[in-house]
């Protein structure tokens, strides 16, 4: 096989696998969001605390209020409003 046709080879498989990495993360990057809008829903019906959300999900409960405080979600302990 000519180097050319070796080289041409290669290339086609570097961007075969180039758009496999690239759609592979565009889906992560979906996945993530919308499990962050079911935290962030959750989280403002008060259906679960965030430990209760941690134990179902890939982050602590320290994660799921940097996730809440974020979208605006008053905390669910703390000074209540007079």
């Amino acid at each position: 096989m000519p180097a050319n046709d070796t080289e041409a080879a290669a290339l086609a498989e570097l961007d075969r696998l180039t758009a496999s990495y690239t759609a592979a993360a565009a889906n992560l990057e979906r996945a993530r969001a919308e499990l962050h809008d079911a935290i962030i829903r959750h989280l403002r019906e008060r259906s679960a605390p965030p430990g209760k959300i941690a134990d179902h999900t890939p982050y602590d409960r320290n994660h799921i209020g940097r996730l809440g405080r974020a979208a605006g979600v008053p905390p669910i302990r703390g000074q209540n409003p007079t």
